[in-house]
């Protein structure tokens, strides 16, 4: 006797159905990060209880524009800890967070160019180094956005400024 099985046409939708509810409930179960602003970064950097994380390469931080229209430098009071630097053993890399001050005591503000890397970042101390999500945050706009204000630095002072013209800065600062 041959097994008969309800149409395609009905069983499709209660299993895209079911998918979708299951994505729905795992989706709230993960960790989640908060987006804040330039004005929090200000609020709370150098304060107590924070940290401000620069998650770009080193040369970035240091000063040198990773590519056009991207300043090159960091925000005053940031220390640098690319997300490369997590592929070391879980205990040496908890060693080198603990000696730039990122422990899971702490607020953690990480930054990068445009919240990419500093997304990757806040991730991973989520995900492998059991920090609370509460206390991460991630500052999308980055050094991108930070630039665009007169009234905000990026040291050192003689930093690349990521423009290829004195036009291009002109547009940049809607001027």
């Amino acid at each position: 006797m041959e097994k008969k099985y309800p149409p395609l046409e009905i069983t499709a939708p209660i299993v895209f159905a079911f998918i979708f509810v299951l994505i729905m409930i795992f989706s709230r179960l993960e960790p989640h990060v908060e987006d804040v602003d330039a004005a929090y970064v200000k609020a709370h950097t150098g304060k107590a209880g924070y940290v401000l994380v620069d998650a770009r390469p080193l040369e970035s931080f240091l000063g040198k524009s990773p590519r056009p229209g991207f300043p090159g430098g960091h925000i005053p009071g940031a220390v640098n800890f690319p997300p490369e630097d997590l592929s070391s053993r879980p205990h040496i890399v908890s060693a080198l967070l603990a000696k730039e001050g990122i422990t899971d005591d702490k607020t953690v503000i990480i930054y990068c160019n445009t919240g990419v890397l500093s997304g990757r970042l806040a991730d991973q101390l989520v995900r492998r180094f059991n920090f609370s999500s509460s206390k991460i945050k991630n500052y999308r706009g980055g050094t991108v956005e930070w630039a665009k204000d007169p009234k905000n630095i990026l040291l050192p002072p003689d930093h690349e400024t990521g423009f290829v013209t004195d036009q291009d800065s002109q547009r940049f600062k809607g001027k």
